[in-house]
Order: structure tokens, then sequence, then C-alpha cells
């Protein structure tokens, strides 16, 4: 991704809060979806937020045969002072039986406490010298959380009513912190009705899709390269811009080469993520 477009897409994640003890107004539905446009001047409000984040990661043959899967979970706080986000309980766990269950899973101390201001500077290397273990799957927790929230601000106010959006800044190749790269082809946003939901909040369904995004990684002894797929729907409140909820999907069919192997396989990888509002 240009550095031009993603700094774009940063000034906008990063919104003002309201006034302190501000009182919500209820939305009028009816008149936005009459309008087909989302409200124009909302604000988000940037207080304190809790999600519990968690990824599953399927990988199997290209015939779906099933070989291993991980859960990663953590818990992600924004609306910190300086305008800062940071991680707690972060735990990895493996199941080799696609049925079973996970186990609890295993603390990753590095992410405890991991506090950072979401910009650019999270593509470099220098901000993750901590990350050991597992760094392809937690590093990812960051990225995807920030991928999330660009989605559902960035056009926030260009969306309209079930028109496909092509949102360009997001396209472009992006430096996986020196460790590869991923470029996203075709992002497309559709913002597709109104819903309440579970928590009374009323909100915009935004959904995100983009096809054949070439992606290459290397690090752990490991190296692949292959193309990803990727969709999901954000569940954005029309009462204070804050993301009540998001879900991701998204297949990968890579070329393979583990630590130790001297011929590389082919794979398929799936990640389902669902973003889950605590506070």
């Amino acid at each position: 991704m240009k550095t031009q477009k993603f700094t774009l897409m940063l000034a906008l994640v990063i919104c003002s809060a309201l006034a302190f003890g501000q009182t919500k107004k209820q939305p009028d539905i009816a008149g936005i979806l009459k309008s087909g446009k989302l409200p124009q001047n909302l604000e988000l409000k940037n207080d304190l937020q809790k999600f519990v984040v968690t990824t599953d990661h399927f990988n199997t043959d290209i015939f779906g045969n099933f070989f291993n899967k991980f859960r990663i979970r953590g818990e992600y706080t924004r609306g910190l002072p300086g305008d800062s986000v940071k991680w707690n309980h972060v735990t990895v766990a493996m199941s080799m039986a696609r049925n079973a269950g996970f186990a609890p899973g295993t603390p990753v101390g590095y992410m405890e406490n991991f506090r950072y201001k979401v910009s650019e500077d999270m593509m470099k290397p220098e901000k993750f010298s901590t990350f050991t273990e597992h760094s392809a799957y937690t590093k990812n927790l960051v990225w995807d959380m920030m991928g999330i929230e660009g989605f559902a601000w960035a056009y926030f106010n260009e969306l309209e009513l079930n028109k496909p959006y092509k949102a360009a800044m997001f396209n472009g190749k992006i430096d996986l912190a020196g460790m590869g790269s991923f470029e996203n082809k075709d992002v497309i946003l559709t913002w597709t009705g109104i819903t309440q939901w579970l928590n009374g909040e009323y909100c915009a369904v935004i959904e995100f899709r983009t096809m054949n995004n070439p992606v290459e990684y290397a690090g752990e002894g490991m190296s692949m390269k292959g193309r990803s797929h990727y969709w999901g729907t954000i569940w954005v409140s029309v009462e204070d811009k804050q993301v009540e909820h998001a879900v991701l999907f998204e297949d990968v069919v890579m070329e393979l080469q583990l630590p130790g192997q001297t011929t590389k396989q082919v794979m398929d990888a799936t990640r389902e993520i669902t973003y889950e509002k605590v506070q």
C-alpha cells in the first residue's frame, strides 16, 4: 500500500472524541435509509472500548484434507490516552483434530500490554522487535484490527445504500514488517442496510471483499507464496460510529516450504475471525 494512501486511511481512523457526557440522540433510521447516505456529521465516540478478537486457522491440502488448526485469541482495547491501543491475555492453541475443541491456550508473554498508536509505523520491523514465537499469527492481530477499523471508517461518508464502492486507498502493496508483502487488488465496500445489534445499538451493516491478492512471507524458518481471497461484515453504530461487531473470512492457497524440508508443498489455509465487543 502506498504510504500516502495508508496515511490518509489512518488519519480517518483516529477520529476526535465527542464531548464527555454528551447524551446520544436516537438516530432517524427511516431518514437515513430514505436518503441513501449514512450520517455525514457523525463523529466517533472514542472512549474506552474492549473487544475479544478470536482467529481460527484451518490448514488443509487443496482438496480439503485436514492437517491441523490454530486459535489465537486476545483482548484488544482502544480509546486509551494519546489515541493508543493495546493487547492483553493473548493465547495460542493448536488441535490436530478438525472437530475437537481447543484447549485454553498458551499465553503469549510479549503481547501482554503491547501498546501502540495506530499508524503506518506498525508495518515497520522495529515495532515488533519483542515478537518471538508465533509472530506470524500475532502480527496479524495488529494488522487485521487496523484493517477492520479502516474499512469501517475511511469511506463512511461516501457509501450509498446497496451500491458497491471501490475503496481505492486500500489498494496497493503492503510491506509486512520486512518479512514479506501483501497486495490488496480491488477492495469493495458495500453498505447493505441498518440493523439493531444485540446491545440495542443501531448499526450500519458494511460488507467488504477483495479477491486474488498476492501474498509472500518468510519467517521462523518457513517461507510461503500464494494468493488470498478475504471478505466479511462490520456493524458500525450510526449513533456513535463505534464498531460493535465484525467478522472476517479468508482463504489462502499457497506454496509452502517448512523448516527441515527440501521440497515445497501446496496448502490451503482458511481463517475465521470474530471481533466481539465486550465493553
